[in-house]
């Protein structure tokens, strides 16, 4: 049996995972909107003016290299550190490190939500290594009516960053950010709100896309993946936006569309592409579907060995499907070595992780031992 990555069970994982996974992709404002670029900007209309200075026009603001603005958020963070140390009294460099706090728990989101888990490790370092003291600040920010403050708030809550984990009260941040006027919480509002306020939620997800957000974006075609049935071209064009901006998840089921042939003829070798350019970034769920196609030989030659390779490489991430197909041919010796030790630890991890089948061949496993 291949257990492959199946979109209706991605859901209800991805439902219980979501709020954990941003889905940010392009350069996003405090707003929450896309960053103009500056094509468009040099294309804009000044206002009229009887002087030669106010005609020119105003250069586009640079957008900072992501790495670029985590490394001058610590220099700037040990620089007030440093001063604070020399001064514990300077309270206005504790108000500086407060928001410089609250502009690191901002680019955290946005690398977690490009998918840069490297990243957003390092923000969280830094959260512990700068930030520590700063929760007080964002507070009084927030009880002033700073909605980027609740927003910060919500995301140490939500991350469990210089705190315990809680869901819960990161919802009720976002929620406060939202109605102190910061649209940039809107995606994630709306992610609190999906079961108990639908229509809500989805108007929500359709002003953060509209606004930019790639990952409302991508949510948004794989609603209308979930459609009934699906509508294809809404969720292709929406998918195929997402992917342009380098969301790996979306690349990933444009393959997985193809493969099953979803608004079109089904067509293994063009899915085996999009997986392959979404594996070779590091995505589990598209190192797993290609196994599979080189498992059964659908859109590439057939090779179990390489099957199990993208397999394992998948399951080392913590992918529950490919901890189940990995333990599934340790337990055959397809493409791998026969080792029922092996098999019986990738598949535990996968029933743990709720794979049903995984179950049923240690059961199976069981068995065969006790009728030795």
């Amino acid at each position: 049996m291949i257990l492959i990555f199946d979109l209706k069970q991605y859901y209800r994982i991805a439902a219980c995972l979501s709020l954990a996974l941003g889905l940010v992709m392009a350069p996003v404002d405090d707003a929450g909107a896309a960053a103009p670029s500056a094509k468009k900007k040099a294309k804009a209309t000044p206002p009229k003016s009887n002087t030669a200075k106010q005609n020119k026009k105003s250069p586009a603001p640079a957008v900072l290299d992501p790495v670029t603005e985590l490394e001058i958020i610590s220099d700037e963070a040990t620089a007030l550190n440093n001063a604070r140390g020399a001064n514990p009294d300077d309270t206005l460099a504790q108000q500086k490190l407060a928001e410089l706090a609250l502009r690191a728990a901002r680019a955290a989101e946005r690398a977690l939500a490009r998918g840069d888990e490297n990243l957003f490790t390092a923000y969280r370092a830094q959260f512990q290594k700068h930030f520590a003291s700063t929760r007080p600040g964002l507070e009084d920010m927030a009880k002033r009516g700073i909605g980027a403050a609740e927003f910060a708030l919500g995301v140490l809550a939500l991350h469990g960053m210089l705190e315990e984990r809680n869901v819960e009260r990161a919802c009720a941040r976002f929620a406060a950010a939202l109605e102190k006027g910061f649209s940039g919480a809107r995606f994630r509002h709306a992610q609190c709100i999906e079961e108990s306020d639908p229509a809500r939620a989805l108007k929500l997800m359709q002003e953060a896309a509209d606004a930019g957000h790639v990952g409302a974006i991508e949510r948004l075609g794989r609603i209308c993946l979930e459609a009934e049935p699906p509508d294809a071209p809404c969720a292709y064009a929406r998918l195929e936006r997402a992917s342009r901006e380098g969301r790996l998840s979306a690349t990933t089921l444009l393959g997985w569309m193809h493969a099953q042939g979803i608004g079109g003829k089904v067509d293994p070798a063009r899915a085996a592409r999009y997986y392959r350019e979404a594996a070779e970034q590091g995505e589990p769920s598209a190192r797993n579907n290609l196994g599979e196609l080189y498992e059964s030989g659908r859109g590439v030659a057939k090779d179990p060995a390489k099957a199990f390779d993208y397999y394992l490489s998948a399951a080392a991430t913590g992918f529950p499907p490919a901890q189940f197909n990995v333990g599934r041919l340790y337990a055959t010796g397809k493409g791998t070595v026969k080792n029922l030790v092996e098999a019986r630890r990738w598949l535990g991890e996968a029933a743990k992780a709720g794979v049903p089948q995984a179950k049923q061949i240690l059961d199976f496993l069981d068995q065969e031992e006790a009728a030795k």
